[in-house]
């Protein structure tokens, strides 16, 4: 299994109740994906998602962290030496809004802005901050801006507040 994010787990987890030993090789120190890297502390603590990970070890999955696919091992070698591979290597790129200017220093994706503080970064994200979008990526976001110290946070949405895709626990 190539990414131990939630895909990648998750299918390790049904195999190994099947009576399979899966090996997940993960590219990242940790596993755990976007649960780990995308949902910020607040909302996700990292404990739980470490201790969900050991009783998926536990049932005998083995899981390889440091080893990117493609750069440490070939995906032709993986498909050479076992029987199944699966590729669940997540959607790690933010979006980004498609206008001018989306490049311009200072404007990061939220995905982008999310992985780094749940790395332990604290970007310098001034007393202004527009966060633009809707979903909760965006939520979680402007949350972080927050207790980044932004003393103003701005969430621009296309829509009305009733379109958002946020949960409403999230907008609130």
């Amino acid at each position: 299994i190539i990414g131990a994010g939630p895909a990648g787990l998750s299918c390790a987890f049904y195999l190994a109740e099947k009576g399979y030993s899966p090996l997940i090789f993960e590219k990242n120190e940790k596993p755990g994906g976007m649960l780990r890297y995308g949902i910020p502390s607040f909302k996700l603590e990292k404990d739980v998602i470490d201790a969900e990970i050991e009783i998926i070890k536990a049932m005998g999955v083995e899981i390889k962290c440091g080893i990117e696919v493609g750069k440490d091992v070939t995906l032709e070698a993986l498909r050479e030496s076992y029987d199944a591979v699966l590729v669940a290597v997540g959607a790690w790129k933010s979006t980004g809004v498609g206008c001018e200017g989306d490049k311009l220093e200072g404007v990061l994706g939220g995905i982008d802005l999310l992985r780094e503080v749940n790395l332990g970064g604290r970007p310098d994200l001034g007393k202004n901050v527009a966060v633009v979008g809707g979903g909760n990526v965006a939520m979680d976001a402007a949350r972080c801006a927050m207790r980044l110290g932004a003393e103003h946070v701005y969430v621009v949405y296309r829509r009305g507040e009733a379109e958002m895709p946020a949960r409403a626990e999230e907008k609130h």
